[in-house]
């Protein structure tokens, strides 16, 4: 398999039904015998953004970035001091974008997604009007916002036990607002768009499909 061609568009592909099946297939070989998350969000963020902007669904809106935010005791290194749990930028396709976003309700689409209980997707068709929004790129007029769910069994034993409140105080801080049920929320899938009502109830439905997929065949247990 060359692994440019999974971000490419067959000329059959019409519906956007048949556009996230292809995508799906060129996901899952892609994430085949992979676990590392740095390099399967990488991928799926390449694929997403690329294959997006030939599809002719978006070909004239232009989705300007597709990328994942990931909860910061995830990433390796020292844990940076914080008051709340906070979302880093992990890999994504299109222009620099904001490093680090707050895990908390109310501070705008990406942490709506990561914070919001039972976990669901956010689609905004006019991300101006959408309260506490933040504006990485002025160019983003529509947005889609996809949680990453995992069991808490997936993640490693410190974390659960941050989860239950024991531990050193800046990691139960990190892992704050994740709720008490068996769903934890690490991360979000987020897609940008420069025209209004870039995404529907459809988009929600199969990139929520997607992201699970892609949820599961990672290792989280850092």
């Amino acid at each position: 398999m060359v692994h440019a061609d999974a971000a490419a568009i067959p000329s059959d592909i019409q519906t956007k039904s048949q556009f996230y099946e292809y995508v799906g297939m060129q996901v899952s070989g892609l994430l085949d015998g992979q676990r590392s998350w740095v390099t399967n969000l990488a991928n799926v963020s390449a694929v997403l953004y690329h294959s997006m902007n030939r599809f002719h669904a978006w070909k004239d809106l232009h989705v300007n970035w597709a990328g994942f935010y990931v909860l910061s005791p995830l990433f390796p290194g020292t844990l940076a001091p914080t008051k709340q749990p906070t979302l880093l930028l992990g890999p994504f396709c299109g222009l620099p974008a904001c490093q680090a976003i707050p895990s908390v309700p109310g501070r705008g689409v990406c942490a709506d997604g990561s914070a919001q209980l039972p976990p669901r997707a956010v689609c905004v068709p006019h991300t101006d009007a959408y309260p506490g929004h933040i504006a990485c790129d002025s160019l983003s007029q529509s947005e889609i916002v996809v949680p990453i769910v995992v069991p808490r069994a997936s993640l490693s034993d410190t974390a659960q036990a941050a989860l239950r409140g024991d531990g050193p105080e800046e990691l139960v801080r990190a892992w704050s607002g994740r709720g008490d049920g068996n769903d934890v929320i690490i991360g979000v899938l987020d897609i940008d768009c420069e025209a209004q009502n870039g995404f529907d109830h459809e988009d929600v439905a199969a990139l929520e499909a997607l992201v699970r997929t892609v949820s599961q065949a990672c290792d989280w247990s850092v």
